[in-house]
């Protein structure tokens, strides 16, 4: 299968080098720094499992032939702060006639933005957990963690669903441990309790997941994050049950100890998507008429915190 990877940091490159490993095709769009020393050295990987050093094809967006490039899917590995913008320059290189997309991103809107552009039947929703990844330096990749994906089709019907299980099949060729859901949105709001709960309070401490969910008080704060993300999750028709949130509580723990994006982002000085994830439960709460303490407290302390140190 030939796939446009958007967004070569931890998680796109990680992907696109299994697949590429395993005989695909890969083209990795990247920018500024990150691009040329890719285009010069190759793509480095390291992980526990897995390491890669190779020259790759990668671009700008802006470069992209779709004629002599063309591919079967658009594997999304931006930050979800792009997803906008990053829709409208798809839109322009293929308009309505766009390969299928798989977002692999952060948040639970970045599916809705690209069906504002594109065909819902071409939309794929995904979630890759149990990784931590980022640039060391230009061209460079670090990750960790037991990789586990999980994907649905956003609108169901026959071609999709064969393209969905098809690009199952090349995940899990390539190394990539992949399954299959009937309701992609609901476990994306499952993941965004687990990124509620952990991302945004690891960043504002700058600690590991571990050290938060080893911490006695710590993860009492964790587990009402995770609780008011299950309440946000009501204005999407999803509902989430106490043992839901208990057992991914008890999932954090288990997870290898990793810095999470936001606590990654802040080191390297980056745009946090606090509004894609702490955000849209404020939000989808105060729709209801509910409070969202946990999630204003330690959004509101990592927003302050961190301009003031820029």
């Amino acid at each position: 299968m030939r796939f446009l990877v958007v967004g070569a940091g931890g998680i796109g490159a990680y992907y696109g080098a299994r697949l590429l490993q395993a005989g695909n095709g890969v083209v990795f769009v990247a920018r500024g720094e990150h691009l040329e020393a890719i285009k010069k050295r190759g793509l480095s990987m390291k992980h526990p499992r897995f390491v890669f050093d190779e020259l790759v094809t990668a671009v700008a967006l802006s470069e992209y032939n779709k004629g002599t490039q063309a591919v079967d899917c658009i594997l999304l590995a931006t930050k979800a702060t792009s997803t906008r913008a990053i829709s409208e320059e798809l839109y322009s290189i293929f308009g309505e006639n766009i390969p299928y997309i798989l977002s692999l991103q952060n948040g639970v809107e970045n599916e809705d933005i690209l069906c504002e552009f594109f065909p819902k039947e071409k939309i794929i929703g995904g979630i890759c957990r149990k990784i931590g990844g980022h640039i060391t330096k230009p061209s460079c990749i670090e990750a960790t963690g037991n990789v586990e994906t999980l994907i649905g089709a956003i609108k169901r019907g026959t071609p999709t669903n064969q393209f969905v299980q098809k690009l199952c099949f090349v995940f899990q060729s390539s190394g990539i441990l992949c399954t299959i859901t009937q309701d992609i949105k609901k476990e994306l709001y499952k993941k965004l309790i687990i990124n509620n709960g952990v991302n945004a309070i690891c960043a504002l401490l700058q600690i590991k997941t571990q050290t938060l969910m080893n911490h006695e008080k710590l993860n009492k704060i964790v587990y009402g994050l995770m609780n008011e993300t299950a309440l946000a999750a009501k204005v999407a028709g999803v509902e989430i049950a106490r043992e839901d949130i208990d057992s991914m509580f008890e999932l954090i723990k288990t997870f290898d100890s990793i810095k999470p994006s936001m606590l990654i982002d802040r080191e390297y000085g980056r745009t946090l998507e606090i509004e894609e994830i702490c955000g849209i439960v404020i939000r989808n709460n105060e729709s209801q008429n509910i409070d969202s303490p946990y999630t204003k407290t330690i959004s509101t302390l990592l927003e302050y915190t961190y301009k003031e140190k820029q």
